[in-house]
């Protein structure tokens, strides 16, 4: 059996109503793929790990 590939027109995308963001951090980060870029040995790696265990307990940030 074989899947064909499903195709939308931009009119029809235009169209169709967005669906409301589900925010882990309100008005800051919603759910979904982020990358956190930036210089070197700047705390890219202690602010994942800071936010990810404040938005784990619950607290707010």
């Amino acid at each position: 059996m074989r899947k064909t590939l499903q195709t939308i027109d931009g009119a029809t995308l235009m169209s169709q109503p967005l669906q409301p963001l589900n925010l882990v951090v309100d008005t800051l980060l919603s759910q979904g793929l982020h990358i956190l870029a930036g210089l070197p040995k700047v705390g890219k790696s202690w602010l994942a790990l800071w936010l990810a265990v404040t938005v784990a307990k619950g607290k707010s940030v």
